[in-house]
């Protein structure tokens, strides 16, 4: 895919921005003033991290396991770090989450923000543990380590579809066979994670029953 990068000292947010670009463009920011994550919730953006949306042409073959494709992308950007994934798009350094992901709608194109604690992360009101990557990479040297893997992935999944994705997905996956805890709105569920499905759903086995989660917040016990 031909990439064109857009960089900006400071942004509302970097997905609110996309959407006025076209496919193929990357829009970068050193800062955001309202940042944010799943559910609307607050991503705080201190300079020095990585702020980046991907603006992709909608694609109904490929737009549901777009989320496993980024997160995908992102932990084999980070060879030299010992990366998992978290189900349904974080990626954790140590158990703790080191970056996070937020697909958007805007007509007929997919915007994928991306966030990434590369030199520092918020500790106060957190949902989860944080971490950062130490300052070892910069945020433009990842974005063009992401422009490879987007394009090598986006290749496999062409041939091979979303089962070679979530193989790969799940070898690098966090408390597969385990215990977890799931928030949904009305309730919270614990059982043993038992993968994902075709449809990119969580499999949850609750007692006797396999539980098909669409969306919620995944808690490793």
């Amino acid at each position: 895919m031909k990439w064109e990068i857009k960089q900006f000292s400071s942004l509302t947010s970097t997905n609110t921005t996309a959407r006025d670009y076209p496919a193929g463009s990357i829009i970068m920011a050193e800062t955001q003033t309202g940042g944010r994550g799943r559910y609307g919730r607050v991503w705080q953006s201190p300079k020095g991290n990585l702020y980046v949306s991907f603006v992709f042409e909608s694609d109904p073959k490929r737009d549901k396991y777009l989320s496993f494709l980024t997160g995908l992308a992102l932990a084999e950007s980070l060879p030299e770090f010992n990366v998992r994934l978290k189900w349904p798009n974080d990626v954790l350094l140590d158990g703790k989450k080191v970056a996070g992901i937020l697909l958007e709608t805007s007509g007929n194109k997919i915007i994928v923000g991306i966030g990434v604690n590369l030199v520092n992360n918020p500790e106060k009101n957190m949902l989860y543990p944080t971490a950062n990557l130490g300052g070892r990479l910069s945020p433009i040297a990842l974005v063009k380590r992401l422009m490879i893997q987007y394009d090598a992935l986006f290749d496999v999944f062409d041939k091979k579809g979303f089962k070679k994705i979530r193989s790969r997905w799940l070898d690098l996956a966090t408390g597969v066979g385990e215990t977890i805890s799931v928030h949904l709105p009305t309730e919270e569920l614990i059982g043993t994670f038992k993968g994902i499905s075709d449809e990119g759903a969580l499999l949850l086995k609750v007692g006797k029953k396999v539980r098909s989660i669409t969306a919620g917040d995944v808690f490793l016990i």
